[in-house]
């Protein structure tokens, strides 16, 4: 009797079972299922699904919003829809070759193209494609994502800072020129007083050798030298900064930089060395115009390694930093930089005849670039020396 039962209550329990299986498989799909759709409504992203024959099979809320079409206005058609010239007339194309050949060009990575929106709008996205095979079945789905808004906050964040800037140089402009008056009384009054003594000691004897009023020339050539070179200055820093952008290779402009310095390096007894990238960096910048803020950089701290005691260094290296930028950093074994000093400063210097414009200059340069420039008090080695850091953008100033 027992053997009779057992297998009837297997039977019901098996069946009690299977039916709990599907149930709970049933309920496992409506639960994906909902997420699924959750996820498709909640995205920020457009989402969109196309089948082997490029038409629309999924087109989420975010993708109605981003394109301005109802989903019921693109299911099953074709996705060239939403593309602009060229893409339009190359997509059938693309995907015939991929499946033939199966060599992607956007399945796998982010690529940045143009969509159309349904008001004929063109307009910058970023696009990334996945494949998935169901079956026979083959389905492309595209996360998309609208970088106009971003494009043009970028936009407007340079045009601020570059609005700042200008205004920052014309207050420094106007600090600059009453120093240069300031500056220009005792120079030009010591031209009158020098070229007055010249003249009285000619009429006091015009046959004297001339060796009697070499001094006098020679403080008056050394004057008009200084005139020149402060007005030079002001000229340069007055004016601003137009570039003319190039693909400069670094290595290059580095080694003609060390080259130029090399021998004035020798002489005071400085080791002077660059070390140039492996390989070839090329980036968009005013080749002329960087190299004299590095040459500038160069002589700063030659000047600061004259008169040290002991064998001087100055090492110049560059580095990749994050975000499509290099960094190139000028390092020596000087005596560093006094406390509170601040080297980029209208008019200050460490140097007793500098007019302290050299370093804003190189700034301003460096800012046009949409560079900047930073510096260490100390250079790390034994607690000496000052180092420079320049970031450059790789692909020239943001709105170039």
């Amino acid at each position: 009797m027992s053997t009779d039962v057992c297998p009837a209550r297997t039977r019901r329990g098996s069946a009690t079972g299977n039916g709990l299986a599907k149930h709970d498989a049933s309920h496992s799909i409506e639960v994906q299922a909902a997420r699924f759709e959750a996820i498709l409504a909640t995205a920020r992203d457009a989402i969109i699904s196309i089948n082997g024959d490029g038409e629309i099979t999924l087109f989420n809320a975010a993708a109605e919003g981003i394109f301005g079409f109802g989903r019921d206005e693109v299911l099953g058609r074709n996705v060239s829809i939403l593309m602009p010239s060229p893409y339009r007339q190359e997509h059938d194309g693309y995907i015939r070759n991929y499946q033939r050949t199966r060599q992607a060009r956007a399945i796998g990575q982010i690529r940045k193209v143009e969509g159309l929106r349904k008001n004929g709008e063109r307009f910058p996205m970023e696009l990334s494609v996945s494949e998935v095979r169901v079956g026979d079945e083959v389905l492309y789905t595209a996360v998309i994502r609208d970088v106009a808004e971003r494009r043009r906050n970028q936009r407007e964040l340079e045009r601020l800072r570059v609005l700042s800037l200008q205004r920052q140089r014309l207050a420094d402009i106007g600090a600059l020129t009453a120093k240069i008056v300031h500056d220009l009384a005792n120079p030009l009054a010591a031209l009158s007083m020098v070229s007055q003594g010249i003249l009285r000691r000619i009429e006091r004897s015009a046959e004297a050798p001339i060796e009697t009023v070499r001094s006098q020339a020679e403080r008056l050539v050394a004057t008009a030298q200084r005139l020149d070179a402060l007005l030079g200055e002001f000229k340069d820093f007055a004016r601003g900064q137009r570039l003319e952008l190039q693909d400069v290779d670094v290595g290059g402009l580095l080694r003609a930089v060390e080259q130029f310095w090399k021998p004035e390096a020798a002489r005071l007894g400085v080791e002077l060395v660059v070390h140039t990238p492996q390989e070839p960096v090329s980036l968009r910048a005013d080749s002329e115009k960087l190299h004299r803020v590095f040459d500038n950089l160069v002589r700063n701290a030659l000047d600061a390694l004259d008169g040290v005691d002991g064998p001087g260094r100055i090492e110049v290296t560059v580095g990749p930093i994050p975000a499509g930028r290099i960094r190139i950093r000028f390092a020596d074994s000087g005596p560093g930089l006094p406390e509170g000093v601040d080297v980029f400063a209208l008019f200050e210097t460490t140097k007793p005849t500098g007019t302290g414009l050299g370093l804003p200059i190189c700034r301003q340069i460096l800012a046009a670039h949409g560079a900047e420039i930073s510096v260490a008090p100390r250079a790390g080695v034994a607690d000496r020396g000052a180092a420079f850091h320049i970031d450059l953008p790789l692909h020239g100033p943001p709105l170039a």
